[in-house]
């Protein structure tokens, strides 16, 4: 099999972006190879039996959640997090509902929303997707593979001085619609998520799984903790704080087997 056939074979989607985006035919010359993020191992805290969140009647599953990974992500869970526990989600939202005596809809909630958006649609001085790159990188560079302090709180100043010219985005309706719209809420929730990462890392004074900091380089078995952050009002910082991570329970203990206990310690932390 000649290395072009081999390619095929085995990259074939690859094998064409890398033609398509790059005019690049890897079957002749090397293409680059970078890390990169795809992937948030925290997320919004739910129930694990009904994926329920703090807001009643709401529900959550699959990759938005902290779900099934632990300090580094296991190949294959986004399809438990989606079949599983999505039907978990599913079930449990259904059953909320048929045992509500009312379903509740506020016009406040919908007007604060409407009012919301309507307060981003105004003439500005910057544009949303500039400052989405400059969010990429900045994180690239602050929270990065390794990271230390001293970057990670640089990055947390500068994410300031993102969040404040993201306030002055050009927003207005145009024959394309509302994609400027559309990358401004982007935005928004990325730079919320930046704050979160980088402010719980700062936290974890350790290195553990996908956390690598080097001015921490060792794991600490007292920071076998879970790291959460709450908005309680929008002109104030996150608040972080930590919890134990839950142990074993004890019908899982018996399937895993005490031979495996150190393994799957060290998976769940």
């Amino acid at each position: 099999m000649g290395r072009k056939e081999e390619i095929l074979e085995k990259l074939p989607r690859m094998y064409r972006q890398f033609i398509e985006y790059q005019m690049l035919d890897i079957s002749k010359q090397p293409m680059e190879v970078a890390p990169t993020a795809h992937y948030s191992m925290g997320g919004i805290a739910v129930d694990p039996e009904t994926h329920a969140t703090e807001v009643v009647g709401l529900y959550a599953a699959g990759e938005c959640t902290s779900g099934l990974h632990g300090a580094n992500r296991l190949g294959g869970n986004s399809l438990a997090e989606t079949v599983i526990f999505g039907r978990r989600a599913g079930a449990a939202a259904a059953a909320h509902s048929r045992e509500s005596e009312i379903q509740r809809r506020s016009k406040k909630a919908v007007q604060d929303a409407d009012d919301e958006l309507q307060s981003l649609i105004k003439p500005g001085t910057e544009l949303a997707r500039p400052l989405q790159r400059a969010l990429r990188n900045l994180m690239w560079e602050h929270c990065g593979v390794v990271r230390d302090e001293a970057r990670m709180r640089d990055g947390l100043r500068k994410l300031d001085e993102l969040a404040a010219a993201a306030q002055t985005v050009d927003i207005r309706p145009g024959e394309e619609g509302w994609f400027e719209l559309e990358h401004v809420l982007d935005l928004r929730s990325g730079l919320r998520t930046a704050e979160a990462t980088l402010r719980c890392a700062l936290e974890r004074r350790e290195s553990r799984g996908a956390q690598s900091r080097s001015d921490f380089p060792a794991l600490d078995p007292g920071l076998q903790r879970n790291f959460y952050t709450r908005l309680e009002r929008r002109d104030t910082p996150l608040t972080v704080w930590s919890e134990p991570v839950p142990g074993l329970p004890e019908h899982l203990k018996t399937l895993i087997g005490d031979d495996e206990l150190p393994v799957a310690g060290r998976l769940l932390e």
